[in-house]
């Protein structure tokens, strides 16, 4: 086990469990994620490795408390959003994002780029005026390596890695303190893949974020990830240090 005890913490999963059943007549469960604890410091990425089906993505879901955990509590900078609600509970989601595997469906695909970029500042109210709207959007597709163009275009016009840039600066958006990346690289080719891992790299050396990496490429978890946890069976079955 590796000692944390000087690292600030960001987020924690403490005793998190999640149950989906099946079936109206003969219902199934099938647990996703069994009594897991993990730990994400400040400014830390941890990678999150395991086959498919071994509840990596449900477990990233629940730390966002984007699927509601059936036991355990979830600590975000020092507050418990299982007990939060309504109103709080989604201030509190905006310091909290989610990079997806598939960037094309987190994009409303009759919205422009400008738009899909500019809707968290819209919904959140972070904006007073047009031009500090635009200026934050031109800011965001500079820091991730997108031009000016692709603001009027559709997702449909973009290549996989544009995309990708295009989803990390809407995730960006709200200066967000932690952010899940659900096998953000999968669906590209390798080339693709390489430059979105720096992109990463780099957006939280300048950012200060926490990134919790979901991947089942372990090679890929030891080049970006501080530690590595290995999950099957809906629990997390081993821990390394890079």
């Amino acid at each position: 086990m590796v000692d944390l005890s000087g690292v600030g913490c960001m987020i924690e999963g403490i005793g998190l469990k999640k149950v989906f059943k099946f079936g109206i007549l003969s219902s199934k469960a099938v647990v996703a994620v069994d009594g897991v604890n993990i730990r994400v410091g400040e400014c830390e990425t941890v990678a999150l490795v395991g086959e498919s089906g071994s509840g990596k993505s449900t477990l990233g879901k629940i730390l966002l408390m984007l699927i509601k955990p059936d036991a355990g509590r979830v600590i975000f900078d020092g507050k418990d959003l299982t007990k939060l609600k309504g109103r709080e509970l989604r201030k509190i989601r905006a310091e909290m994002q989610l990079i997806p595997q598939h960037p094309d469906e987190a994009l409303d695909p009759r919205w422009r780029i400008y738009d899909s970029i500019a809707e968290p500042l819209r919904i959140h109210k972070l904006v007073s005026s047009r031009t500090e709207e635009e200026n934050i959007v031109f800011e965001l597709i500079k820091a991730v390596g997108l031009k000016e163009e692709h603001l009027e275009r559709y997702p449909h016009e973009l290549s996989g890695g544009e995309l990708q840039r295009a989803v990390i600066a809407r995730a960006l958006a709200l200066n967000p303190k932690f952010i899940v990346c659900d096998e953000p690289t999968s669906m590209l080719d390798i080339s693709t893949q390489a430059s979105i891992v720096r992109l990463l790299m780099d957006m939280q050396r300048k950012f200060g974020m926490s990134y919790l990496f979901i991947t089942h490429d372990l090679e890929l978890a030891r080049v970006i990830a501080d530690r590595i946890l290995v999950m099957n069976g809906g629990k997390i079955v081993g821990e390394w240090q890079r």
